[in-house]
């Protein structure tokens, strides 16, 4: 039975409060299943990336430092208890690093690593990747603004490859490189052309990656495109409109961006319910969607504004027949547009924090390949509703185009789970 393991996973997504990461974490295990069918999938999560240590320090003095690792002991909850209790923390001990900050030194990690002096995390992994056959990192949104758990995972990837010997892949992902601090950067092209299988998500991350000089990647289609939405129930989505009045009724869809939008304040509405009235002199009912903690003032938009709320009670799979009967939808969400584009649902995209949405617009030999930008509504407003009264009007032509290439990327999808596939069994 092949082995594998997979960083940056979660099996239980039900308290993740983002409906593509949902689908993200649903579409993946199944892909490399039904491309290995006997595989073992082994996980270490986010949350695991993102560990954090401490040493106790005895006096805060250098010279009498006590180096006492305490791997069970985060203190992060404490915090919240005592402004006292977070100064004798902070005052007696200090962060533990066990990763490298820089590429410089990741041999010199390695080293302390296989020597048993790299702390618990160490220990777990190579334990881990030991029992592995193959390791994989879900890249995901990992790869740019020099995030600590894209920096920690590129290091793991590395040692396993080149230390563990074991087959070490990068898989959907987004990088953006070329706009950030320059650590990250040297990380991916020194770890890059030692790995098995790259796979990037959109054109724009790998005009990014070549712009690095780093040709060893592939353009595969973000995971998602590979599930059929046909095979979830429509049940609960049909159950919800009737209970709001929207049976047989058209209504566009309106979510938020993963940048700071124009909220409601005390004796300010803000800019996103000026654009959903504008919104609906083009269609009459609006649904806003909402499942991330910081798009929930779409709530709020949708009372001020007479709307349906459809929010996080909801899980990924109930958006399908939403935005199946939706006229357009508009979104600073990228997986919120590959989900509706899968179901024919003609989008106006939002900018949100990378070029991904940029990506999936040209992915998805859309029209407009710019998006909006989501925190300037006052001077993008009347192109937006133009935009959207376009797709309104057309809307058969851009839906028969959206369901035509999502197919052909549905099909495409699946070639994340065939290369490792081949990292892990070559031929």
């Amino acid at each position: 039975m092949p082995r594998l393991l997979l960083l940056n996973h979660l099996d239980d997504t039900s308290a993740v409060d983002n409906w593509g990461i949902q689908a993200l974490f649903y579409a993946l295990p199944r892909m490399l299943h039904e491309a290995i069918p006997d595989l073992a999938v082994a996980a270490l999560p986010k949350a695991w990336l993102l560990k954090q240590f401490r040493k106790v320090v005895v006096w805060p003095h250098p010279l009498l430092e006590a180096d006492v690792r305490l791997p069970s002991f985060t203190p992060w909850p404490l915090l919240r208890l005592s402004p006292a209790i977070d100064f004798f923390i902070r005052r007696c001990s200090r962060v533990a690093e066990f990763f490298p900050e820089i590429v410089d030194d990741f041999d010199y990690v390695a080293d302390r690593w296989l020597a048993g002096d790299g702390g618990p995390m160490a220990r777990e992994f190579i334990a881990a990747a030991r029992q592995a056959d193959v390791v994989v990192h879900h890249g995901e949104n990992q790869i740019y603004r020099n995030s600590l758990e894209g920096c920690r995972a590129l290091f793991l990837l590395w040692f396993a490859r080149t230390r563990l010997n074991k087959p070490s892949c990068e898989i959907n992902h987004t990088a953006q490189l070329t706009s950030v601090r320059p650590v990250m950067p040297g990380m991916v092209r020194f770890v890059y052309p030692q790995l098995d299988v790259v796979t990037v998500r959109e054109p724009s991350s790998l005009d990014n990656l070549r712009a690095l000089g780093i040709n060893k990647a592939t353009l595969v289609p973000d995971s998602v495109f590979y599930l059929d939405p046909h095979e979830f129930s429509q049940a609960r989505a049909s159950e919800w409109k009737r209970s709001v009045g929207l049976d047989g009724q058209p209504f566009f869809c309106l979510s938020a961006s993963g940048l700071a939008m124009s909220a409601p304040r005390a004796r300010w509405e803000g800019a996103v319910t000026a654009l959903v009235e504008s919104l609906k002199r083009v269609v009459p009912k609006a649904v806003l969607i909402a499942k991330d903690r910081s798009c929930g003032f779409l709530e709020q938009v949708a009372r001020i504004t007479n709307s349906a709320f459809f929010g996080p009670e909801h899980a990924f799979a109930d958006l399908w027949p939403l935005l199946r009967e939706a006229r357009f939808l508009v979104s600073g969400h990228y997986h919120n547009v590959i989900m509706g584009s899968m179901v024919g649902c003609p989008f106006v995209p939002l900018s949100t924090t990378s070029h991904k949405m940029d990506g999936v617009c040209r992915y998805l030999n859309w029209h407009v390949t710019a998006p909006f930008d989501a925190t300037s509504l006052r001077t993008e407003g009347d192109a937006i509703v133009a935009e959207a009264d376009r797709l309104n009007t057309h809307r058969d032509e851009y839906a028969n185009h959206l369901l035509a290439r999502s197919a052909q990327l549905r099909r495409d999808a699946a070639q994340n789970a065939i290369l490792v596939r081949e990292a892990l069994m070559p031929s």
